[in-house]
């Protein structure tokens, strides 16, 4: 052995496990402060989903059958915050020409189990109101069927002479 290296190696022999312990120390640290950083991420991501609004209606040619459904627009993720603001403040148009739409719909469309032309015809009235293209597409949840009997409204109805 060369004598410039023996204090080298003795050092190495002396203080490698501190060495290793102190490594060990800063990768954890490093990947839990990674780890807290996505966490802390993923907290603050908004949901892309908007509600416009719940809706209740008969069709004009089916008078025996109330259907019930919540209406839901997934937005551009981007422009969430536009898309929001702009369904709010047009709010009352869209929900008029949805329940104008919805009430002069033949019954057979609201039949389909996919309900592709009923969202396409939705998206429609959506894209009519916002001046930018936002709406990705529509959802439609909490999809009800129900006779007019089960209304306490035609109960009343019955019931006046």
């Amino acid at each position: 052995m060369q004598p410039e290296s023996l204090p080298v190696v003795i050092f190495l022999r002396r203080y490698w496990v501190v060495g290793l312990v102190l490594a060990m120390v800063v990768i954890h640290a490093a990947i839990i402060s990674y780890v807290r950083s996505q966490v802390a991420r993923l907290k603050n991501v908004q949901s892309t989903t908007v509600t416009v609004g719940s809706f209740q209606f008969q069709s004009a040619t089916d008078r025996s059958t109330v259907y019930s459904f919540q209406l839901h627009a997934i937005v551009d993720p981007q422009r969430r915050h536009f898309a929001e603001e702009t369904l709010m403040q047009t709010e009352l148009e869209i929900h008029e020409q949805i329940e104008q739409l919805l009430r002069q719909s033949p019954p057979e469309l609201f039949k389909d189990p996919t309900q592709t032309v009923l969202r396409d015809r939705l998206m429609e009235v959506l894209m009519g109101q916002i001046s930018e293209p936002v709406v990705q597409r529509v959802l439609i949840t909490d999809w009800l069927e129900l006779p007019v009997s089960n209304f306490p409204i035609a109960d009343l109805a019955a019931s006046d002479p």
